[in-house]
């Protein structure tokens, strides 16, 4: 990897320059520290943000109000604002690779549906929350039996 030369702009402080290095495509990989998912995180002025959003509006503004940054690369750490751009929450769910635009059906052949801001099978979900709820209640069952035997 190179480090990034251009991004001499006062705009990004010296902390936040030194966690990004130039990777493939253009992209600009956020190396500190990041999730589970993959996004970077940053700290700035006692705030945490995200690296990705944060990079963006230093350089360009914050996003117009009520849209999400879409990452046009699909690397979740790159924090380059040239790959980001503000789309609707909609937008951004249609791009994702994990509910392409033109499925339909999830893996077990139900239809997919929005369950507030959120693109998934209602079916699965459902029977994914009925098993847990049971598990929860035989597992306090038992809790409440070992705790009566003592």
């Amino acid at each position: 990897m190179i480090r990034i030369t251009v991004l001499g702009s006062p705009a990004l402080p010296p902390h936040i320059r030194s966690g990004i290095f130039e990777g493939d495509g253009g992209c600009w990989w956020w190396t500190k520290s990041r999730s589970a998912d993959g996004y970077g995180w940053a700290s700035l002025d006692d705030k945490t943000h995200q690296a990705h959003r944060l990079v963006y509006t230093l350089l360009r503004g914050a996003p117009p109000e009520g849209k999400v940054l879409d990452h046009k690369c699909r690397v979740r750490h790159c924090v380059n604002p040239d790959h980001l751009e503000p789309v609707t929450n909609l937008e951004n769910l249609r791009r994702s690779a994990l509910t392409p635009a033109g499925m339909s059906v999830c893996a077990k052949g139900h239809p997919l549906g929005h369950n507030g801001h959120q693109r998934r099978c209602l079916v699965c979900h459902r029977e994914y929350v009925e098993a847990r709820r049971e598990e929860k209640r035989a597992y306090c069952r038992e809790w409440r039996q070992r705790r009566a035997a003592k």
